[in-house]
């Protein structure tokens, strides 16, 4: 049996571990890591589980923007579970449940990058159709959204854009690197 919970900081290395079990060091090459850099995760919505103090599940959301008037969204991921552990409903119990939050909480539209028919059990559904996309994600056929009210989809549209800079996240790295590169 599992405990599902909120991710608190004494948790945090662990949670990186896990993610670097499960997803190795090329997860940081990624697309959607691009929207993750210098942003923290959602507290509210940063959750793990435990079986007996091992940590054998953890799931974050990040702030983004989506289109030209910069709406404010979430992206979903990692979820993460322990591969001996997987098959158990660890990683249905994390995205209920914070899905769950993320409607209580006011959010009304979350995205990820990952695998359709894993995440259609929990609404998404192909973002691409629906006006979606994300600058620098080489299987845009992943992207995947999920409306947390009636009505979203189809008023949202556009490429997602990094928080701080409203910029796509790839050309805002590029901005970055212009930006440190000049300083020197």
């Amino acid at each position: 049996m599992h405990l599902i919970k909120p991710e608190t900081p004494a948790l945090g290395a662990a949670v990186e571990r896990l993610y670097d079990d499960v997803f190795g060091p090329a997860r940081f090459h990624k697309a959607s890591y691009l929207y993750r850099e210098g942003i923290e995760a959602v507290p509210e919505l940063s959750w793990v589980a435990l079986e007996e103090d091992r940590l054998v599940g953890a799931i974050r959301y990040w702030p983004i923007l989506v289109g030209e008037a910069g709406r404010q969204a979430l992206l979903l991921g990692p979820l993460a579970i322990a591969t001996d552990r997987a098959g158990r409903g660890i990683g249905r119990s994390l995205v209920f449940q914070t899905l769950e939050i993320a409607q209580r909480l006011g959010h009304d539209l979350v995205l990820l990058v990952g695998d359709v028919d894993y995440y259609q059990r929990f609404g998404f559904v192909p973002a691409v159709p629906h006006g979606f996309s994300m600058p620098g994600e080489t299987k845009p056929d992943r992207l995947q959204v999920a409306p947390l009210r009636a009505g979203v989809l189809g008023k949202v549209t556009g490429e997602i854009r990094h928080m701080h800079s409203a910029l796509p996240a790839i050309a805002a790295k590029r901005t970055r690197r212009a930006q440190r590169a000049q300083a020197r």
